[in-house]
């Protein structure tokens, strides 16, 4: 038996959107005759708002916050508990004050999660033209990449990632997305375990738990640019099994 486990944003849905009907459409056929988890630094209630019910409890579970907490069945299983340092945060709201974004700012650009913290200079709360324009004005200032190394320097008990379009994910040692690995490893000793993500590539944030799950035996990284993308490599999988 092959596990299969999938990042959200940028690999079922495209970020921050909900799952595209036609996608759903073809995947949750596949998704009902299959063992399936979703791993993502989102918590439960924005996974809810970019999948239907159905399609979201046909998953064997949801690692939530980055592994911080997992849902199965629509039940809580475990939680890890995040309280970030004064220090830190008061260095999260420089960058924010300093940023040199020549465009409009949103609000909840701090937003604490079950074992995590995610920061986004935008705001969360931006539309998703903004989120388009900033990534883009991103990928050729690298802010976010900036940020991330600045903090890395000053606060070595946490890690951090850049995580999706907007935002760096900010946990404690120990409990980023590698951790999932484990805990999958254990739950299922022998069978193959199978990952698909968008951002598995060195600062990307599914690059912890892709690198984690590389050092375990009979597994396999998937990148991926898109859920179309998804359903190509999974017919492929299948073909090559």
């Amino acid at each position: 038996m092959t596990i299969y486990v999938f990042d959200l944003d940028g690999t079922l849905t495209p970020p921050r959107l909900p799952m595209q009907p036609d996608f759903t459409a073809k995947f949750l056929p596949w998704l009902n005759t299959h063992t399936a988890f979703i791993a993502t630094g989102s918590n439960l209630a924005k996974v809810s708002e970019q999948m239907d019910a159905q399609t979201l409890n046909a998953f064997s579970g949801i690692y939530c916050s980055m592994g911080n907490e997992f849902w199965r069945g629509g039940k809580y299983v475990y939680q890890n508990t995040f309280t970030p340092d004064k220090a830190l945060l008061n260095k999260l709201e420089e960058f924010r004050q300093n940023t040199a974004y020549p465009y409009t700012l949103y609000p909840n650009y701090i937003e604490l999660r079950t074992g995590m913290l995610n920061f986004s200079v935008l705001g969360r709360d931006c539309p998703y033209e903004e989120r388009l324009r900033y990534q883009k004005w991103d990928s050729e200032h690298h802010e976010r990449l900036h940020i991330k190394e600045v903090l890395e320097q000053g606060f070595p008990k946490y890690e951090f990632s850049v995580g999706g379009s907007i935002s760096i994910d900010i946990n404690s040692c120990g409990c980023s997305k590698a951790q999932i690995a484990g805990k999958l490893r254990q739950s299922y000793p022998e069978e193959k375990i199978v990952f698909f993500g968008d951002r598995t590539l060195q600062g990307g944030n599914d690059y912890e738990l892709a690198e984690a799950l590389r050092q375990l035996p009979n597994t396999k990284i998937v990148q991926v640019n898109g859920p179309e993308d998804v359903l190509t490599s999974l017919h492929l999988e299948e073909k090559n099994d």
